[in-house]
Formats: structure tokens, C-alpha cells, sequence
């Protein structure tokens, strides 16, 4: 709330910037701008790693969207941002500000980068509008609504829904594959999904597939029959109007000792709604398909994970999957010129599609430098890569298995043995490319900024010759 401060003239400038890591708060952003844009305002979108403490001086107005990345981290964007302008002072008396950070609940130091980001405006003698407002994912309807009505306070016209992202739409499971039979790793299955519309056929290399699971359709039927509730009942949940036993197939079902003989309007408020969860898309829109790579996470006892078990394992073959595609321009192609990809695991879904994009477009030099277990089993899409060969578009192909070798070799050490190469590469103007888990992402970049200098690193940050996807 604003509690009685004054906010900007009608007509003043407002700069709104935006720290992003997979897109979400650089959509945001942009739709919070253009809400202000209608009441009049000067508005300026900008990337906040890109300002100097001068520009955020003469914002007038500044609002920043960000998101925080694994234990609190910055968005790569503004990594140089924080090591460098946030320990030094400024002078911001005269801006009024404002955050809005997005993060998970679920990991430590929650929303971590915002609220720094916050505490470093404040002691720096800007003025805050209200306190910073912390979201916990895509679907947090409250924490999106207060920023709304604060923004509804600076004059802006918009509503909660057209801030929020799209709703998932159902699409088919046309197939699945287990890619990687007989692995000492998990299970990394394929699987191919077809819209109802072509229309909807439309996304970039890079970009992201969010997914809805669900349990498994036995589970639920235990649950009711154990519970004596009536599956076909009729209830209201997050603002829709669902049957039981959809309510239930979306949520976390609770332990026989908790609530019992709970009426189901009684049990609803109590159920936690799973989130979606996130697969970086493998295939390009002309495939007529989106394909994702999921690894099968088994937790003890033998139960699946609820996201890849309900996509390998529970959903139908034929059936629909919720599922909504996700814009992710900090993963997109920078350019048409030599590209390194590197990649551990199921990340080689982010890479193919690059590799398919620049195969649809002759391009020529690009490079891979690929990890996992066992080469024998492990190496994903090896007929696709095999392909890349053959035509030109794979110049190299370096790979590291970590079960074949004594030793251990990771991707990162991969990066490490070929750091002269690498600065050639570099040196030609190629972009890297990152794609896969947080631990791996770190070696790659502690092994990259050994090899090229961090202070390298994060000016091809900026200019985007060096983007990950990492989760």
C-alpha cells in the first residue's frame, strides 16, 4: 500500500527495469510500463544491468521487476550490476521506487537479489513507495493483485489478469520414449506433444514449455474412496468452478492421519496446488510438435516425481497436458555467427533446438560440449548429432561421461582442457551457450572465467555472446 505518500505527477518520467533470467520479469515489466504509458507518463523500459547510477539518478519514478535464481542469486543480466554499482554509494535522492521480485518459496533466501536490490535503494536515499512485493511463482494471484492496485495508485490502467501470464491450454501426448535404456543414471525419457490449434505452433530456440501434473488417476481413486467423497461433486477452487476430483488430481493429497473425515469443502481450503513445472523445449515449431527431454526422478520408497512421473509414466498417450509456452528472450539466438553450445543432462533438449535452428538456416560453426554418465547410453539425440556432422552445421563435438573415465570428467572439466580453443572461439566473436542444472552452470562458468577473465564474462553478458538457461 502507499499509505497516504504522494505518487508521481501525471506526465512525469518513469523508468521501469527489469533483471530477468528466463523472461518472466521482462514481460512484466513491459506490460506494467504500458499500463502507465496509458495515464500519460514518459515511460522507459531498460535492463537494470545496463544502467549506471547516474541514469537511475534521473528516473523520477523507478520500478524494478526482477527475478532471483537458485540460493538467492541475481539474474545473469544484472550480475555485473550487483558486483559492481550496488557496493558503491549513489545519490538517489528525488527517485521514488519501487520492487517487485520474483522467486520460489521453496528455495532458500527467498526472493533473495529483490530484496538487496530493495535495501540498496533505500540506504542510497530513495524514496520507497511501498515495501517490496514478493511473488512465489508464475500463479501467485495475491502478491500479483497488490502490485496491480499499487500500480492503479500511480495512475496506471490494468488489471491482475492482463499482468498475469496466459492460462495453459491442453495439448495431446502424441509419444514418448525412454532415450536412455539400461543408463547408471536416471531415466531420461522424450516426449512429443501436438496442439489442438496449429496456431499455437509459434515459440523461439530457447524458449520454455510450463507444465501442469497431475496424480496419477489411481491415486486420486484411493484417495476418494478411502476419503467416501464424491469425485463428481462440484466446487470453487483458485477462482473456477472444477469437479473433486479434478481439485484433487491437481494437488498435493494429504496423508490418511491428516484431516480425516473432512467434509470436501472443509478439505479443498486445505489442499496445496502442485506447481507448474518447467522443460526447456527441443524441438522448432515446423516439427509440427513440442518435444521435451524429462528425466524420471524416482523419490525413496519408489514414488515418482510428481512432474516427470505424471509426464513419462501417468498421463495417457492421447490424452490432454495443461501445458503454456513461456517466451525465454535471454536464451534466444544472438546471431547468425560461431556459437559454443555446452550442456550436462536433459540441458542438451535447450541445446538441440539451437542446433536445429541454425540446421534449418545452413549456419555452419557451431560447437558442442556435451556431459553425462555413460556414452553408451547416454547420449542423447546421437542420431541428430550424428546428422549435424555430416552436414556442416556441428563443426566439433567434445564430450565428456563421467562413468566412462578414471577420474570422473564433468562437462566443466571438458571446458577447462580446452580453454586455448575456447578463446579462439571467442576471439571469432562466437556466442555460448549454456543449458541445464545450477551445479553444472557454476563449474561451466568458474571454468569460463578462468579461461576468459569474469570481468570478459560479464560484458558478453551484456552484450549477449554469453546466455544460459539454467535451473
Amino acid at each position: 500500500m502507499l499509505r497516504g505518500l504522494a505518487g508521481p505527477k501525471t506526465g512525469g518520467k518513469v523508468l521501469v527495469a527489469f533483471a530477468s533470467q528466463t523472461g518472466a520479469a521482462e514481460q512484466i515489466a513491459w506490460k506494467s510500463a504500458n499500463a502507465l504509458i496509458a495515464r500519460g507518463d514518459f515511460v522507459r523500459v531498460a535492463q537494470l544491468g545496463a544502467l549506471t547510477p547516474a541514469e537511475l539518478a534521473q528516473a523520477g519514478t523507478l520500478l524494478v521487476v526482477t527475478s532471483t535464481y537458485g540460493i538467492g542469486e541475481s539474474p545473469d543480466s544484472a550480475r555485473g550490476f550487483e558486483r559492481k554499482v550496488m557496493p558503491m554509494r549513489a545519490n538517489l535522492k528525488g527517485v521514488s521506487f519501487a520492487v517487485l521480485a520474483l522467486g520460489d518459496r521453496s528455495y532458500e533466501d527467498f526472493c533473495g537479489f529483490g530484496q538487496r536490490l530493495d535495501k540498496w535503494l533505500a540506504t542510497n536515499k530513495a524514496r520507497r513507495l511501498f515495501t517490496p512485493v514478493l511473488v512465489d511463482g508464475d500463479e501467485d494471484l495475491p502478491a500479483m493483485k497488490q502490485w496491480c492496485e499499487n500500480l492503479a495508485k500511480l495512475g496506471a490502467r490494468t488489471t491482475v489478469e492482463a499482468l498475469m501470464p496466459a492460462p495453459p491450454q491442453d495439448w495431446f501426448l502424441e509419444e514418448r520414449r525412454l532415450l536412455n535404456p539400461g543408463s547408471p543414471g536416471g531415466e531420461a525419457w522424450s516426449v512429443s506433444l501436438t496442439p489442438p490449434d496449429p496456431a499455437l505452433l509459434n515459440w523461439r530456440a530457447g524458449d520454455i514449455a510450463e507444465f501442469w501434473p497431475r496424480n496419477a488417476d489411481s491415486a486420486v481413486d484411493a484417495f476418494l474412496s478411502e476419503r467416501a467423497q464424491d469425485g463428481a461433486s462440484r466446487h470453487v477452487w483458485q477462482d473456477r468452478e472444477m469437479t473433486l476430483r479434478d481439485i484433487l488430481a491437481h494437488s498435493r493429497l494429504p496423508a490418511p492421519h491428516e484431516a480425516p473425515g473432512m467434509e470436501a469443502e472443509r478439505l479443498i481450503l486445505q489442499l496445496q496446488a502442485y506447481p507448474h513445472r518447467e522443460y526447456s523445449i527441443a524441438s522448432l515449431p515446423g516439427s509440427g510438435r513440442l518435444d521435451v527431454l524429462v528425466r524420471k526422478v524416482v523419490l525413496p520408497g519408489g514414488k515418482l516425481g510428481i512432474g516427470s512421473g505424471w509426464l513419462t509414466h501417468h498421463a495417457e498417450l492421447g490424452g490432454r497436458v495443461p501445458l503454456r509456452l513461456r517466451p525465454n528472450p535471454n536464451f534466444h539466438p544472438s546471431s547468425d555467427g560461431p556459437v559454443i553450445l555446452i550442456g550436462a543432462g536433459t540441458g542438451m533438449a535447450g541445446l538441440r533446438a539451437h542446433l536445429l535452428h541454425r540446421q534449418k538456416k545452413g549456419l555452419r560453426e557451431a560447437w558442442l560440449l556435451f556431459g553425462e554418465r555413460a556414452r553408451a547410453h547416454d547420449l542423447f539425440y546421437g542420431e541428430d548429432i550424428a546428422a549435424w556432422q555430416a552436414d556442416g552445421t556441428l563443426a566439433r563435438a567434445d564430450f565428456a561421461f563421467s562413468r566412462d573415465a578414471a577420474p570422473k570428467t564433468y562437462v566443466q572439466h571438458l571446458v577447462a582442457e580446452q580453454g586455448g580453443a575456447i578463446r579462439e572461439w571467442i576471439g571469432r566473436g562466437a556466442t555460448i551457450l549454456v543449458c541445464g542444472g545450477l551445479n553444472m552452470a557454476a563449474g561451466v562458468d568458474e571454468a569460463l572465467s578462468a579461461i576468459l577473465g569474469r570481468e570478459k564474462l560479464e560484458a558478453m553478458t551484456g552484450t549477449g555472446l554469453y546466455r544460459r538457461d539454467i535451473y
